[in-house]
Formats: C-alpha cells, structure tokens, sequence
C-alpha cells in the first residue's frame, strides 16, 4: 500500500483538480466518481477563502500492488481520518481510476479523495504536519490488517514504535537495511510526461542495458543506440542525467539504474570490483526491481518510494543500533606487551610463517625484512615483527599509490581514444601547425634548402673559363642537384620556375612568390576544412579535451574524470570553476601575508612605534588542499 497526499492551494480554483480527477479519460481507461461533485470542492476553496487559508482541500492518493476491493479502499479511507482527525463529511470527492500500470504488475485501481482542510464555521486548519510518517503509520497497519505485502518505506523505526506489540515483529525487518530512495520526483515525472516523455518505460529500459553492458564504453554505446544522451547537472555537475531521443531530461543516471553513486562512480571510472561486476550483470531484484514506485517529496526534498522487503536477502545490522553486528566485532590483537609467542614467527602483511630457530629468513622474504636469530628475547623478537610489519605496509601503500598511477594514466589515455573514436569519420586537419600557413615560416625554409645548392651552382659557373672548359661537367651536375629541388618544392609547375635564377633579385622574388601561394592554398584547404558541419562542435570538445587532460595530469581529481567520461564540455565548466577558486583563495592568501608585510615595512621606514600585530599568519594552502576544496 503506497499513500501520498499534497495540498491544493485556494487561488488555484477547482477547475484544474476536477479536470485532472475527474475528465480527464485520455490517461485513464475508467474513472469511477464515488462520491462528491464539482460544487463540493467550490464549497471547500469559499470556505477557506472566507478565513484567508492558503490551502483549501488536501488531495491524498491510494495505491497497491496487489488488488483491493472497494471496501479496502473504503477501510484505508477510515484508517486515514482516524489518523489525520477528518470525517466521512469532509470527503469532499472520492474518485476511483483504472489504468494500466507500466510494470504490468501492481493493481490498475487507486484511489483519489479531496479532504476539506478549513472548518466552515470555525476556521480552525486540519492537521497534516508529518504527513510523510503519518501516511505510513497508516499503509503499514493497513498491509497487516489485510494481508498484503509490507513495503518499505522511509519512516519504519517511527511505524515500529508506533503499532502493537504483536505486530513489531514483523515490522522489524523493514527497519533494517538503507532506506529507499525515490527514481524521479512528482514534479519531474509530471514534467517529463507534458513534454512527451516516457520515463518509467526508460527507466527498465535502461536497467536491462546497465546489466548487460560490460564496461562504462559499452554503457555509452547502448545508450547512444537508443537516441539518448548524457549530460552533467548545471548545480552539481557530479550528477549525471539522462535525456531521451526528444531532449527531454528524464532524471538522475545512477538513481533511475537504482545503484548509489559510489557504485556508480566505480562502474564510471573503471575501478569496479568482479563481486560488484556480477551483482550489476546478474540482473538482482535491487539493481533492477519491478513495481509502483512512490514519488513523492519529502520535508528534506528526497523521495519516498516504497521497495519490496523481500529484496533486502542479505545479512543486514542490528535493529539496536547502540548493538553491534557479529560483522562488527574488532578482531584486531592488542597491545604487543599483552600477547604471548609461544615461538619466533615472521608476520608480513596478513602471511605468517614460521622461523627456524637457525635464524634463516625464509627465499620468498623481501631484502628490506629483519630476520629473528636464535637467542633473541620475546621483546626483541616482537620489535622484529613490528619492524615487518610496518614495512610490509609500506611497501602495500606503495604499490596501491602505483596502481592507482597506472590506472589513472590508463584512463587518460582511454578517454584520448575515446574522443579520437567518436570523432573519427571526420577528415584529418589539413595543415593543422600554424607554421606551415605562415609565409614567413615557408619562404625560410626554402631559402635554407635552396641557397646553398644555388651557390653550388653559381660557384661552378664561375670557375668555367676559356682555359679550364673541364668545369662545365661540374657546372651541368650542381645546375641539375639546384633545379631538382626547385622541382620538389613545385616551382617548375608555375611559370615562376621559368626565371632565371641566377639573378639575385629574381631568385628573392620566386622564393616569395612560392610561399604566398603554398600558403594561399593551405588556408583555403583548411578553412573549407574548418566550415564542415559538425567541425566546430569538434574544435569545441577537442579544446575542452586539451584542457582537462592538462588539469587531470597535475590533480588527478577523480570527480573531475568522472565528469569527463560523461561530458568533456561539463568536464571544462568544472575544471574552470575548480580553477578559478583556486585562484581566488590564493589571492586570497597572497593579501593577507602581503598585507602583514605591509604593515612591518611601513613601521621599518617611518620608525614609528605602532600597536604590536599578531604574527600567527594563516599558512598557505598547497596546490593540492587547494584543488580539493569544492
């Protein structure tokens, strides 16, 4: 039994809340009128408006899983007013509607009922405080009274205390176990449905393909199948939602997969666990379970969506929560001067063996372990264990610190593929250096290749004489070296590569003229390169891309590679932010110690005494400490 409830406001009439209970048949395959009329609900917004009251009637709803009578509804109804001090006449309207459920599962029928809030001849306000634990001091009793499932809600150590002996026993196990949460709020499922959306649909949907995905990539590419997309929230951009093939922003990932973010971080960045990767791929009733889920809000904003108790198969703490667990009881040893050796024994890390009483060290031993020879006292042979100990730990932190790099790096490296993945029906970058569409740049680098061979050529010229005709071989040999380079660089295809290049100024004029055109020809190669149609969006992530791997390999912020796995555009956003607030603290900082130095120079240059400052000066934050703030 799921019980929720809401105000309607008096400035909001009856017209809106009679449409929606009462004519509204698209959404509904029968909706039955139990009891009341449009007028009724007029009666209830003039009474309230006659005593100024902000809320005129309170809307409750009823719904099951399994299949109730009218007579149970008629029951909960009771159980309702005796809870919240209504009668029979303040039922303003009762309304029973039938539609098909998106599980297939729960009961088509729930019921909806308008309760006169303000009293017609006092004024005095029905009680609804605490509707939230009050609402499930109902629907709890209301399953055991009938039979029904219990469901879990937020509120069941209250519920607990709050029925009779005999029942607490039942009611023991719901209040063990983490509390539920809701998949989309009220509000977000009403939005979601006006702008065409189908979120319950999507929501098994997309449990069946986070369970049948292998990684984070597989994830994406199933998502990506089916029209949807992701993107980072704008007031918690560690938040990933979910939008369908119409844009329309569906809800919170990790809470419409029913995983915490933890697990879903780890699932993000690679770092799951095999017992985590079979628990989401075996398909469990907690990752995706079937039913009604309750949406409504809570004082503190979150949900109060029931679960299935039957779900919660494991082992869970004690319902006294001052008792511990047999699961929390320490089995570290104590104090080394409270145990006793009955022999020498090397421990390293969570291997123990036993030392000969020769004083051999075991071969699988590190060099940077202490032996234990023969003759030692117990309190040396526990200094040496003590020793071992510590430098097996050291030793674990240190190859945990160098598979956390690797890991790091690999993911680096992966999210790089992955950009050149996405974008990779794209043409390369025609001439993507800067350089190389310089004229300045070209006309230099054929200068140094065509200067020397020119003067080869030049020189051999010059030692032809009437008397030593010999030179004209090696005249021919340098003028064919000159004129296969120019050929390389393509002046021979341009009428440019017709002049004669022993003159100076000729030779100056061709080299510039070649640059201008090569660089004429480059720019307008990439600039048709650059008006493709996804290109900016490209140029766009791909700077983002540079930006963050720069940031990511000086912090390492694994919420900021968490974004960037998602979003390399809300990876930017955040890197910017955490940047800026950076350097505002350290502006921060730098004004404060510049201040104080301020204040010692100007009492050194004037010599004149002035009250004694305090010297203990904040100390400044590292880069790290600084990063870390969000």
């Amino acid at each position: 039994m799921i019980l929720k409830s809401n105000p309607i406001r008096t400035a909001s009439g009856s017209g809106a809340i009679w449409h929606h209970l009462v004519e509204k048949t698209g959404d509904n395959e029968r909706i039955q009128v139990w009891k009341g009329r449009r007028q009724d609900i007029e009666d209830c917004i003039a009474d309230a408006s006659a005593f100024n009251r902000v809320n005129a009637v309170q809307h409750f709803q009823l719904s099951s899983r399994e299949k109730l009578t009218t007579e149970q509804f008629a029951d909960c109804i009771t159980m309702l007013a005796l809870e919240f001090g209504f009668s029979a006449s303040d039922v303003a309207l009762a309304v029973i509607h039938t539609k098909t459920r998106h599980n297939g599962e729960a009961d088509n029928r729930h019921c909806h009922i308008l309760v006169r809030t303000t009293n017609a001849e006092t004024g005095k306000v029905l009680d609804v405080s605490h509707r939230y634990e009050r609402q499930e001091k109902v629907a709890r009793p209301f399953e055991l009274k009938h039979g029904l499932e219990l469901t879990k809600g937020r509120h069941n150590l209250a519920v607990y205390h709050a029925v009779p002996e005999e029942h607490r026993e039942r009611l023991q196990v719901l209040c063990e176990g983490s509390l539920p949460n809701s998949v989309l709020s009220d509000p977000q499922s009403r939005r979601s449905q006006r702008q065409g959306g189908k979120p319950f649909d999507i929501k098994y949907v997309l449990r069946d393909l986070y369970a049948g995905s292998t990684d984070w990539q597989a994830f994406l590419q199933a998502i990506s199948s089916k029209g949807w997309s992701l993107m980072a929230g704008d007031k918690k951009p560690n938040v990933v939602l979910l939008k369908d093939e119409h844009g329309v922003i569906v809800g919170s990932l990790s809470r419409l997969l029913g995983v915490r973010k933890s697990e879903f971080s780890a699932f993000v960045l690679g770092h799951e666990t095999p017992e985590q990767s079979a628990i989401r791929q075996g398909g469990r009733e907690d990752i995706a379970s079937p039913g009604p889920r309750e949406t409504s809000r809570g004082p503190t904003g979150k949900g109060e969506t029931p679960v299935d108790p039957s779900d919660d198969k494991h082992g869970t703490p004690s319902l006294d929560p001052c008792k511990p667990s047999e699961d929390s009881v320490s089995t570290a040893l104590g104090p080394a001067k409270e145990r006793k050796i009955s022999g020498p024994v090397l421990r390293t890390g969570a291997i123990t063996q036993s030392v000969a009483g020769t004083g051999a060290t075991p071969a699988s031993s590190p060099k940077t372990r202490a032996s234990i020879t023969k003759g030692m006292t117990q309190s040396e042979v526990q200094a040496v264990i003590d020793f071992n100990e510590a430098q097996a730990e050291k030793e674990h932190q240190l190859r945990d610190h160098l598979h956390g790099q690797k890991r790091f790096a690999d993911l680096l490296t992966e999210l790089a593929e992955s950009f050149q993945s996405r974008w990779s029906h794209l043409p390369a970058e025609p001439h993507p250096d800067p350089k190389s569409r310089d004229t300045a740049y070209i006309r230099t680098g054929h200068e140094k290749r065509l200067a020397g061979l020119r003067q080869n050529w030049l020189d051999a010229e010059a030692r032809v004489t009437l008397w030593t005709p010999w030179h004209r071989a090696e005249v021919r040999k340098a003028r064919a070296v000159f004129d296969e380079a120019l050929n390389s660089l393509g002046y021979h295809r341009h009428d440019i590569g017709k002049l004669d290049m022993s003159d100076d100024s000729n030779f100056l004029y061709a080299m510039k003229w070649m640059a201008d055109w090569i660089v004429r020809s480059r720019e307008h190669k990439h600039r048709d390169w650059m008006n493709l149609p996804e290109m900016k969006d490209y140029l766009r992530e791909k700077q983002a891309l540079d930006e963050v791997l720069a940031y990511l390999e000086d912090t390492q912020d694994d919420e900021v590679m968490q974004i960037a796995r998602i979003n390399l555009l809300s990876a930017k956003a955040r890197v910017t932010t955490l940047r800026q607030r950076a350097g505002k603290q350290t502006v921060e900082v730098r004004h404060m110690q510049s201040g104080t130095g301020g204040g010692d120079r100007t009492r050194n240059t004037s010599h004149t005494p002035s009250p004694i400052r305090p010297t203990s000066a904040s100390p400044r934050p590292s880069l790290s400490g600084i990063m870390g703030i969000v």
